[in-house]
């Protein structure tokens, strides 16, 4: 009785030992999964565009203006403004220190806005577009 007794103490005892081996080996894969995913962090935010423009749109009543079309001038580079009448365009691959940006919208007339490239990212604030006079 005795010797079955050391025998299943022994196999809790190996068993307990495994168990604990393997919480400790996840654990640590576990901080060194996610040390790596910190590191690469900033190169994930890196590639994220640095040279962004951003603004509202909105009409004479200070309603946002959704689906409003902002392009760069002379261009096929362009966003559209979303259900909050608010736009974001990168604009990193722009070499000119200026860029026009073009914004419009059906019954509106379009106006411009001359961005200064060196001085990116830039929230461009409030814009407004007058209704269209017939």
């Amino acid at each position: 009785m005795k010797n079955t007794f050391n025998n299943s103490h022994k196999r809790y005892q190996r068993k307990l030992r495994v168990g604990f081996l393997t919480a400790i080996c996840l654990f640590i894969g576990g901080i060194a999964f996610s040390i790596s995913k910190l590191a690469a962090a900033p190169d994930a935010e890196h590639l994220i565009a640095e040279k962004t423009a951003k603004g509202l749109i909105l009409s004479p009543e200070k309603k946002p203006i959704p689906g409003a079309v902002i392009t760069v001038k002379d261009t096929t580079t362009g966003t559209v403004a979303d259900i909050n009448g608010v736009f974001s365009m990168d604009l990193q691959y722009f070499k000119e220190e200026n860029v026009t940006l073009k914004i419009s919208m059906v019954d509106y007339e379009s106006t411009e806005v001359v961005v200064r490239t060196s001085k990116l990212p830039k929230d461009l604030g409030k814009i407004t577009l007058q209704k269209e006079t017939d």
